[in-house]
């Protein structure tokens, strides 16, 4: 039977969910190969069992990119800007990471400063010629990079000119030069990638597009002759940052599109799944092997934004689905700084050598470790024991680490646990508390291999009541790419002031941005009818950002302002009715309203059940003889309170005291937490 496929590659495991027409549900999961990713997404798949003639679509989340930045091992760039500019990358902005560290220095930018070129030209603000580009000012530019290629070899060039993203004439003139003097060598150009204003901001965003663009092109091609290879004629997608679909054969063309791909799939499915447990309102907590990622969705929406950074004062200003990510998951390493204090994290264990207790060589404590100590997971029923854990090696990885503190081993863990607990309640009072968004008013949905084990003691942190646990909750983000819909969306400077501009003058720019995005949306073959969402990105004057109003044709730009009135006082507690607004942005959003089958996520009851009490620490000198159940074995209705937990073959729930547990119609476990008297 057909089925519509979603494949997650993280930094521990890379997970499969396959949908077919009739709404079953099939699962697999593969340790991650990051040094060979094409190895785990086959794997993956053959694990599924899935015959590859069946398989209707493909769509991948993948890290691939986002950790070719971090570990800065993309492409060798070349950054071309207009004569006098070269050093943009480079100084940046004034703000610094650390005001009073005299040791801090910026970071690096993703091009050396001796590949940074100037082209004589120039277009001003309005878009009008100043300086023309001539045949001479192209013929120092070859020369330019010749002497650079006889050094060292390049891979890409990024072109970003003055006001390009207003008139693009002598960047596409660049470009096409580029293109046929250099045929060998990849070209960005900043007025496709990114046209918006912050000449910094386009800069930064086009870098990291020239820096994955080989990269990601050699891997799209691997996978497609992959596909070919094995007989799969469906289509295959990547997952985009902001929660849509591109096609494999249109990926290079925009490669810094996918780079959050990894990110947004979990955001998608917690949508999703809080949802159907009839919640509009929740934070999405994706716990997985190496870091953990936190979402939001507000009245059933996920919430977007174009202020990403790859690290502090590196931006990426492309659409992408809002998320915080930390380093806090399974595998983040327990260490003792300088003065003395114990910390968890970012570093990772991740998938080789992996946490002391996995047996693979790795040594250093790990919050896995903390947990399997404190009796929370099973050593023989991680990932349905197909692998095995060593307590004894998790013992003593914290032994050694609670003799460096002079604590017990049971304190240890704890310790660990609620530091990594403590991490990511900030990342969520960073994320709703520090906007003016009361966490007190949405669920926890609490997914990926470790995300359940944490969700409650987070729930208790912040204030807040309940916690979905989905079905499959260590393949939430594949389920997400498998049910993700198409999105292609637009950004363009607008720069105007609120008293200059008319509904009929943003019409006429909203037209054209419109008609590229639909364009482009069936060019990746759309299903059905699409949904299109205006918006308008807006600020008091002179206030340094702004906010993205949705522009509704039929209110006007009056609208518009009341409602940026209302965000502004949600976020600040106060709004200004009399000030001048500036218009910054313009962004058109348009994507499929996709139709999905119902979909069965009944967990098939395991063989063996377990349900024999297990000694499990509640706090480091509280251990308590908790039932076991196997997830398959709880009915839709059943209801219980804890102590207890709950295992699967993709993650474990851990139900401290106080806490009801019951299954919904739809397999969720919810968690709530019991008032007391």
């Amino acid at each position: 039977m057909p089925s519509v496929i979603g494949i997650d590659t993280g930094g521990t495991f890379t997970d499969l969910i396959a949908i077919s027409a009739d709404g079953s549900v099939r699962v697999a999961k593969h340790p991650s190969t990051p040094d060979a990713p094409m190895r785990a997404f086959l794997g993956v798949l053959e694990k599924s069992e899935i015959p590859f003639a069946e398989i209707e679509r493909i769509v991948h989340g993948t890290t691939v990119a986002t950790n070719a930045i971090l570990q800065r091992t993309g492409a060798n760039v070349m950054y071309v800007t207009t004569a006098g500019f070269e050093d943009i990358p480079f100084i940046q902005r004034i703000n610094r990471k650390k005001a009073y560290d005299l040791h801090w220095l910026k970071p690096q930018p993703l091009v050396k400063r001796r590949n940074c070129l100037g082209v004589t030209e120039r277009i001003n603000a309005q878009g009008a010629i100043v300086v023309p580009l001539t045949a001479a000012a192209l013929a120092d530019l070859k020369t330019k990079i010749e002497v650079r290629l006889r050094n060292e070899a390049v891979e890409a060039i990024a072109v970003c000119l003055l006001f390009s993203y207003i008139n693009p004439a002598h960047e596409l003139e660049v470009g096409r030069f580029l293109l046929e003097t250099f045929p060998d060598i990849e070209v960005s150009l900043s007025h496709r990638v990114a046209p918006i204003w912050r000449e910094y901001e386009r800069s930064s965003t086009l870098l990291a597009d020239a820096f994955i663009k080989p990269l990601i092109q050699n891997y799209c091609h691997d996978i497609a002759s992959a596909l070919e290879t094995n007989g799969v004629s469906g289509p295959c997608s990547f997952l985009k940052s902001d929660g849509g679909t591109t096609l494999l054969a249109n990926a290079p063309e925009r490669p810094v599109d996918i780079l959050l791909s990894g990110l947004a799939g979990g955001i998608v499915g917690g949508k999703y799944f809080a949802q159907m447990a009839g919640f509009q309102n929740a934070i999405t907590l994706d716990m997985g092997g190496t870091s953990c990622d936190v979402g939001l969705v507000i009245d059933g929406e996920q919430q977007f934004t174009t202020a990403f950074e790859i690290e502090w004062g590196l931006p990426v200003a492309i659409p992408i689905i809002e998320v915080r990510t930390l380093g806090a998951g399974g595998g983040s390493i327990a260490w003792i700084d300088k003065g003395g204090m114990l910390n968890v994290g970012p570093q990772s264990a991740g998938a080789v050598p992996g946490p002391a207790c996995y047996g693979t060589g790795g040594t250093q404590p790990t919050v896995t470790d903390a947990n399997l100590v404190l009796g929370r997971l099973n050593p023989e029923f991680f990932l349905g024991g197909e692998l095995p854990l060593y307590p004894t090696l998790a013992e003593e990885a914290i032994e050694k680490l609670a003799t460096q503190i002079g604590v017990s081993p049971q304190e240890a863990a704890m310790a660990i646990v609620e530091i990594a607990d403590e991490n990511m309640t900030n990342a969520i009072r960073l994320l709703t508390i520090e906007r003016g968004i009361d966490p007190r008013d949405f669920v926890l949905v609490a997914f990926g291999g470790a995300g359940p084990l944490h969700a409650l003691a987070i729930v208790k942190k912040l204030g807040m009541q309940t916690v979905v646990v989905p079905p499959h909750p260590g393949l939430c983000s594949a389920f997400g790419a498998a049910i993700s819909e198409l999105r292609v969306e637009k950004v363009h400077t607008f720069a105007a002031r609120d008293l200059d501009v008319t509904d009929s003058d943003l019409r006429e720019r909203f037209s054209p941005m419109r008609q590229e995005a639909r364009e482009e949306i069936d060019r990746e073959g759309m299903r059905g009818e699409p949904r299109e969402t205006l918006f308008i990105s807006m600020r008091y004057y002179q206030q340094n950002y702004e906010q993205d109003i949705e522009y509704r044709p039929e209110e006007g730009l009056t609208g518009a302002i009341s409602r940026f009135h209302e965000r502004h006082h949600q976020f600040y507690g106060y709004h200004f009715e009399d000030e001048t607004i500036e218009l910054v942005h313009l962004k058109v959003s348009i994507s499929e309203a996709a139709h999905h089958p119902k979909i069965n996520l009944a967990i098939a009851t395991e063989n063996v059940q377990h349900n024999d009490p297990r000694l499990v620490y509640e706090s480091a000198t509280d251990a308590v003889r908790m039932s076991v159940y196997r997830r398959g074995s709880l009915s839709v209705g059943s209801r219980f309170s804890g102590p207890a937990v709950i295992e699967e073959v993709d993650s474990t729930t851990f139900v401290p005291s106080g806490v009801e547990l019951h299954v919904d119609e739809n397999y969720n476990i919810i968690l709530t937490l019991i008032e007391e008297d």
